[in-house]
C-alpha cells in the first residue's frame, strides 16, 4: 500500500520542469530591427523608393515607348535651368526627370505635333519618368510652373 503514494510522488516529480534548461528561442515573439540612420530603411522617408509617376491614363504616350530599346534621357531640373542633351535621336525616348532644385518644378515638351507634360508637379528631390515617341523636329522643353519659363527655365532641343 505504501508503494502507490511513492509511485504518485515519483510521477509528480518527473512531470515538473524544475531547473531544466529549455530552448527559449522558439517560444518568444519574432525579433525585428528598425534603423533610423538610413532614411531609405523606412519607405515613408524615401522618395527614391517611391518615385512620383503620373498615372498611365494621363500620359498620352504608350508604355511600349519605354521598352528596353528606348534610350534613357536624364533631365535635371534646377532653379530656372533644364539640364539635358541638346539633341536626341528620333523615335521612342524615355525621360528620367529629377528635381534637383529647391522649388517644385514640372517638365513639358512641345513641337512636331507633340505636346506633353508631367501629370503633376515634381517636389524637390523627387524623380519621375515620361516616355514619348518623338518624330524628327525642333522641340521646346520648359517648366510650366508659375512663371519659371519666363525666368529662363526653357530650352530648345533638336530631334534627328
Amino acid at each position: 500500500m505504501r508503494k502507490l503514494p511513492f509511485f504518485a510522488f515519483a510521477l509528480l516529480i518527473a512531470a515538473c520542469p524544475g531547473d531544466r534548461r529549455t530552448d527559449v528561442s522558439q517560444s518568444g515573439p519574432a525579433q525585428t530591427s528598425t534603423t533610423t540612420r538610413n532614411p531609405q530603411a523606412v519607405p515613408e522617408n524615401s522618395t527614391a523608393m517611391n518615385p512620383v509617376t503620373p498615372p498611365q491614363t494621363s500620359m498620352p504616350s504608350t508604355r511600349a515607348a519605354s521598352s528596353a530599346s528606348a534610350p534613357i534621357v536624364d533631365v535635371q531640373l534646377t532653379e530656372y535651368e533644364i539640364r539635358m542633351p541638346d539633341s536626341l535621336a528620333a523615335g521612342p525616348q524615355h525621360f528620367r526627370i529629377a528635381n534637383g532644385g529647391k522649388q517644385t518644378h514640372n517638365f513639358a515638351i512641345e513641337g512636331a505635333g507633340i505636346s506633353q507634360k508631367l501629370a503633376s508637379d515634381l517636389p524637390r528631390g523627387d524623380t519621375t519618368e515620361l516616355s514619348v515617341n518623338l518624330p524628327a523636329g525642333t522641340y521646346t522643353v520648359y517648366c510650366p510652373v508659375d512663371g519659371h519659363r519666363g525666368k529662363g527655365m526653357q530650352r530648345t532641343i533638336v530631334v534627328r
